[in-house]
């Protein structure tokens, strides 16, 4: 049988279960996710720390990004806004994009961070 390491805090010993793995690079997308996670299901948080899965769920986040992508350029097709409407009226496709970004991350939160 293995034998057991004690943490001190305190007056008290507590078992070291598990040594924690260091999180990986997380974009923008990953980091409100891992947020989402501890704000709003902390227990799902906790036992996917305990059993170091963490970082398969936080995997994601490269298909977040890749996503995002193909969603911006999609939209924009879709709204004809491109580098001609850009020379024309700046301000008109500064207002196109935000929107579009924003329409984008909306979307996102909705088929990744709120179904799961």
């Amino acid at each position: 049988m293995k034998e057991m390491k004690y943490q001190q805090v305190g007056d008290y010993e507590f078992p070291v279960l598990k040594q924690e793995e260091s999180l990986p690079n997380l974009t923008r997308f990953g980091r409100m996710y891992l947020k989402h996670l501890k704000e709003n299901y902390k227990a799902h948080y906790l036992a996917l720390l305990a059993e170091n899965k963490l970082n398969e769920v936080l995997s994601m986040d490269h298909q977040m990004n890749d996503r995002y992508n193909v969603l911006v350029k999609q939209l924009m097709e879709e709204r004809s806004v491109n580098e001609e409407l850009k020379e024309k009226d700046q301000m008109r496709w500064v207002q196109e994009m935000n929107n579009i970004k924003n329409s984008a991350e909306e979307t996102l939160f909705d088929e990744f961070i709120n179904v799961r």
